[in-house]
């Protein structure tokens, strides 16, 4: 079976927690990480951008951005056109994310899931797949027209 491509990345408030992740997924995914190396300091939306120019360029991958809340990294990464972010803190939204809103990248916090949870909520995450209804695909497209009209 063929592993599942992610990208990863974080600012120094979501270090340990991509780190947890890497070594919890490395087996079973192709990871590539783009950083934060380390707890210094740093600007999450630097991260943000690597990870989602990587993702739009590679379309076979997923992407996954952690900062104290999520909600910085899934602001900056929104701002990029073909990205569809959300910021997840338990599993059945993160399902919901990717089937009803073809999200492409995830987004968590290290303060607001547990090492374990943000686990299984990247699992299910990866393991779900957009529903090609007519209903979430119109919603697709006006998100896409939105980025388009700006």
């Amino acid at each position: 079976m063929d592993k599942i491509n992610l990208a990863i990345g974080s600012d120094h408030a979501g270090f340990e927690l991509k780190q947890f992740l890497i070594q919890n997924l490395e087996d079973r995914l192709h990871l590539e990480d783009f950083g934060t190396k380390n707890e210094d300091s740093c600007d999450f939306p630097d991260f943000a951008i690597k990870v989602c120019k990587f993702i739009l360029d590679n379309e076979n991958y997923k992407g996954v951005l952690i900062c104290g809340s999520g909600v910085g990294m899934a602001i900056a990464a929104n701002k990029i056109e073909g990205i569809r972010a959300s910021n997840v803190t338990d599993i059945e939204t993160a399902i919901q994310s990717v089937e009803h809103n073809s999200a492409n990248v995830l987004c968590l916090g290290a303060k607001n899931v547990s090492k374990e949870l943000a686990v299984d909520i990247v699992d299910n995450f990866l393991a779900a797949s957009f529903i090609e209804e007519e209903r979430y695909m119109r919603r697709i497209d006006k998100i896409k027209d939105l980025e388009n009209n700006n």
